[in-house]
């Protein structure tokens, strides 16, 4: 993670060298199975296999093989050579996907404005309307400026407010899953407790938020949406009225703490895919089954997380991992309010900042200069055509150590 807990230790920085993962090989092992049954067995559930996912799965299978292109940073002096294969940025590929999250996260300062409070707060739909959502095909998308609209919403109505001056900032994504690949969309907040006027700067502190009206509130508030969109008939609204008398859950939880800390817990909530490499437990190809670890609850007061294991036919599991793709061209973060000004130029500063720049926020540690005799090392770039004969040429006179290719035969 490029943002870290300052109370915890900084791990010893090594290359990775090609990308090779237990989620990776099923991708391979079981791509083309999977292509030759999918229409039998999913399509009438998960939607039609198409072009897009198809290329999302091939970018994935070829990401991160030094035969596919590279990065070589060498060094003059003493020969050493580092080698960064290329990456597919496949929103699939949970290595690339995690990797563009927490780029983000390492200048989220130039967004979230730490000398403000805030909340991380989860808006969530009781199960039955996400089976509702599900087999309408609901674009969970939508869900983001919902919940931002609501969270101002409930605000304006604590402050006893109204009008378009006073504005929170708000970070939120959607989530379309639960942590065992269950349907159960939801949206992550990340809001200001305060609201500032937008015409005469003056912020609004101290504001009582009265949590079970919030339910309502958003309750009221995403249903009017349903029936808008035509997801639900009047009828339907007024049934879910009469029927959730309590409202629709939303979680409010403060985020505490230093600066960094504050930095820290933001891209926990935001910046997270819904699968790791880490999960996975085990792959069994005679079966064809997949086993992955997962978070199934927490406690909400003590913070104490508890673990389940879930095991699932493997191609029932790569249809998941493509239904539950985000489509190409959305934006899985947005922003509202105060943090929506200036926010393209800002997306615009952080792009540009490089993996370099990552490493040595994380590890303490540039990764260009050469860890045998701290030469600066110089990059070049062999593409798919150079890179097989270049990857070949450099194993023949190096050897590899901690993730450095380290010459054979020292220069003189």
């Amino acid at each position: 993670m490029y943002i870290c807990s300052e109370h915890g230790d900084k791990p010893a920085y090594q290359p990775g060298l090609e990308r090779w993962s237990a989620y990776k090989f099923l991708w391979i092992r079981h791509w083309q199975g999977f292509q030759e049954i999918y229409d039998e067995r999913f399509r009438d559930r998960y939607g039609p296999l198409t072009k897009e996912k198809k290329e999302e799965a091939h970018k994935l299978i070829k990401c991160g093989r030094f035969r596919n292109g590279f990065v070589r940073h060498a060094c003059s002096g003493c020969g050493t050579v580092l080698v960064v294969p290329f990456t597919c940025k496949s929103r699939l590929c949970v290595s690339c996907y995690r990797k563009k999250l927490f780029g983000w996260s390492l200048n989220l300062s130039c967004i979230l404005n730490t000398n403000l409070n805030h909340f991380h707060v989860t808006f969530t739909v009781p199960g039955a309307l996400s089976q509702v959502l599900f087999e309408k095909g609901y674009n969970t998308a939508d869900m983001i400026k919902e919940a931002s609209q609501c969270y101002r919403d409930i605000l304006m109505t604590a402050a006893g407010l109204k009008g378009k001056e006073h504005k929170p900032g708000v970070i939120a994504t959607v989530h379309s899953c639960g942590n065992g690949l269950n349907y159960n969309p939801h949206v992550h907040l990340i809001g200001t407790s305060e609201l500032v006027n937008t015409e005469t700067g003056e912020i609004l502190e101290n504001i009582f938020i009265p949590y079970k009206k919030a339910r309502f509130i958003w309750m009221q508030h995403f249903l009017r949406h349903l029936v808008r969109t035509r997801i639900i008939t009047k009828d339907e609204h007024d049934f879910y009225i009469a029927q959730y008398v309590n409202g629709f859950h939303v979680y409010f939880k403060p985020v505490r703490g230093n600066n960094n800390e504050i930095l820290f817990r933001a891209t926990e909530y935001i910046a997270t895919g819904y699968m790791n490499n880490s999960q996975i437990v085990k792959v069994d190809n005679e079966r064809k089954t997949v086993t992955f670890r997962y978070k199934s609850w927490v406690n909400r007061q003590s913070g104490e997380k508890s673990y389940a294991v879930k095991t699932m036919d493997i191609y029932e599991f790569m249809a998941l991992m493509l239904f539950f793709l985000p489509d190409r061209n959305e934006k899985t973060i947005r922003y509202y309010g105060i943090y929506a000004s200036g926010i393209r130029e800002k997306l615009d500063y952080i792009e540009k900042k490089t993996w370099r720049d990552a490493v040595q926020h994380c590890f303490e540690k540039d990764p260009e200069l050469c860890p045998q005799c701290g030469t600066v090392m110089l990059a070049d770039v062999a593409y798919s055509l150079q890179a097989p004969n270049s990857i070949d040429s450099l194993i023949k006179t190096h050897v590899i150590q901690k993730g450095y290719f380290i010459p054979i035969k020292k220069p003189p």
